[in-house]
Order: structure tokens, then C-alpha cells, then sequence
């Protein structure tokens, strides 16, 4: 599994559960996120490894900045935490200010899983993450 497909799913069930509603279920994908950013155990990458993937986890992105690179923290880890803190403030301490949001975010994962774009990480790379 990579990125891009993990992106699709992400996306997917954020919406789902938004559609239906269950506050539950959206407060332990917050957690999955903040999880996977703070750890950088992603499943993608768990996933591939347990294929036997030697190779699982390199960058499929070409604006990579490589050595270059200003912050050793990679850009699919700040993506996660991102996503994590968006939820938080827009779903948990707004969510009659903010109803869009988390909305915006499920479309925009699955956009950028289903273009394999990510406007996000590439901003993140931009700025010098890994």
C-alpha cells in the first residue's frame, strides 16, 4: 500500500463518518492521526513492510528536497498532525462555527489520493520538510 491509496481510504471514511454522523468514530480517526504523525508507525508503510517491501516508506513524491531538506521531520508526518489538529479545532472546539471544515479536509484527502497531488505536502516539503 502507499501513500496515494491511503490518502483515498482517509478520505473515504472521514467523509463516511461525517455523513453518518458518528462523533465517536471521527474522534478515534483524530486519534489514528495524531498516532501516525507522533510515532511515524503509518499504516501504509506497516502495511507494506509486512508484504515484504523492502523499500517501504520512501518518498513517491519528485519535489523530495532530499539532503537538502531544512527540518528532519517528514512531510507525511506533518500532514497526519495537521490533519489531526484541523479536526480538533474544527470538529471538536468549533463545530457549529466551522461545520465545513472537516468536510473540506475529506474531500481534499481523497482528491489529492485519487490525483496524487497533495497541495499539502507539497507545501510542507516547500518549507523543508523531509
Amino acid at each position: 500500500m502507499n501513500e496515494r491509496i491511503f490518502r483515498i481510504i482517509l478520505g473515504a471514511v472521514l467523509l463516511l463518518l461525517l455523513y453518518f454522523d458518528l462523533r465517536q468514530a471521527v474522534y478515534g480517526f483524530i486519534v489514528l492521526s495524531f498516532f501516525e504523525g507522533v510515532t511515524n508507525w503509518r499504516i501504509p508503510i506497516l502495511v507494506s513492510r509486512m508484504l515484504g517491501d523492502r523499500n517501504a516508506g520512501t518518498a513517491d513524491c519528485t519535489l523530495s528536497p532530499g539532503a537538502g531538506a531544512r527540518f528532519n521531520f517528514e512531510a507525511e508526518r506533518a500532514l497526519r498532525l495537521a490533519v489531526a489538529v484541523f479536526l480538533v479545532v474544527s470538529y471538536v472546539v468549533f463545530p457549529k462555527e466551522l461545520w465545513f471544515f472537516p468536510w473540506f479536509i475529506g474531500f481534499a484527502l481523497f482528491g489529492a489520493g485519487l490525483s496524487g497531488i497533495c497541495p499539502m505536502v507539497m507545501g510542507f516539503r516547500w518549507l523543508g520538510f523531509r
